[in-house]
């Protein structure tokens, strides 16, 4: 049985006091939410912080809202169970539920939160291993090492990001909003990503993810996520596609969103799939060339148990193709 190591634990009451707290201690703490993936990997040894920072007493954190000029706010804190079954989100944004309702187990979905899911650490099939199981090869440029054993003359890690709710928010254009001893800023979700699976996140030391917010929907429009996984729950996506489509009156693409997940280091946009459609009839033709455009831009390696990377590719073109379709087809455009 893998056990945890020792660590202090502190759960301050207020946002302000968990930032001060994470100031002071920099790298040898660790927020916790739901603690899905965070505490399997303190087990592995993954991550060894000497004090975890709970965030379970902030109510605010849990907070959902909805207002017609700034749309969706969601705590960082919100259980994706509790998304999930939220009628302000099943009103205005489908793929948000579907993406909540894909992830893990019902009982991951009540434990995770959508915090925790953005904030989502890379992985591989060398890195999340026990500490025995990696001590018989080298260490790897995750670890601190010098070799990829996925790319051995590659310069980088190609951890992979396998987060479901990342690439709907990117497809809906989110913001997310982060705090810190130093004060908040706020940022697309585009630029919270930095590709490198050493370290994905561009988030500075110290802050905290607060909130997420949805721009409200702008007229005829709807949106979905389909993932690829071996089995129906519990496991992560091998591929996983998130589209968001809008229609003008007359029944053409006013707008379109395409994001892929599980296939890089980060989350990925497609604008060249997007721009496709826009201004357009959508036909079964340009569909499949949105498609084509997708799988182009998926760079899967062979880190991941399942697939191989050409399967995975392949996937990300059909389930463009299966989301486009039926959104479009639901908006009552033309698909031929």
């Amino acid at each position: 049985m893998m056990r945890l190591p020792k660590m202090d634990y502190a759960a301050p009451p207020t946002l302000s006091e968990v930032c001060v707290l994470m100031s002071e201690q920099q790298e040898k703490a660790e927020l916790l939410a739901g603690g899905t993936d965070l505490l399997p990997a303190c087990k592995l040894r993954n991550k060894q912080p000497t004090l975890l920072v709970s965030l379970g007493k902030i109510p605010s954190l849990k907070d959902i809202r909805f207002d017609e000029s700034e749309g969706l706010r969601i705590g960082a804190m919100t259980s994706l169970n509790a998304l999930r079954y939220d009628p302000l989100a099943i009103a205005h944004y489908p793929a948000l539920i579907e993406a909540a309702a894909a992830v893990g187990t019902t009982q991951l979905q009540h434990m995770g939160t959508l915090g925790g899911n953005i904030c989502l650490d890379t992985r591989c099939t060398y890195y999340n291993q026990s500490e025995s199981w990696r001590q018989t090869r080298a260490v790897c440029l995750k670890m601190g090492g010098e070799v990829c054993h996925v790319v051995p003359k590659g310069n980088k890690c190609y951890a992979v990001f396998s987060g479901d709710m990342a690439p709907v928010l990117l497809a809906l254009d989110a913001r997310l909003k982060l705090a810190s001893s130093a004060g908040e800023r706020s940022l697309r979700l585009s630029e919270f990503y930095s590709g490198d699976g050493r370290k994905p996140l561009l988030i500075r030391p110290g802050e905290i993810l607060e909130a997420v917010i949805v721009p409200p929907p702008a007229g005829k429009e709807s949106s979905a996520y389909l993932k690829y996984r071996v089995r129906g729950a519990i496991d992560f996506p091998l591929a996983g596609v998130a589209v968001r489509l809008a229609a003008t009156a007359d029944g053409l693409c006013r707008d379109c969103s395409v994001a892929i997940t599980a296939v890089s280091s980060a989350p990925v946009q497609v604008p060249e799939a997007a721009d496709l459609l826009k201004g357009k009839s959508v036909t079964a033709e340009l569909i499949n060339k949105a498609a084509q455009e997708t799988s182009r831009a998926a760079h899967p390696v062979a880190n991941a148990f399942g697939a191989t990377p050409s399967y995975r590719r392949k996937m990300i073109g059909i389930l463009t193709r299966r989301t486009l379709t039926s959104l479009a087809q639901n908006l009552g455009m033309a698909v031929r």
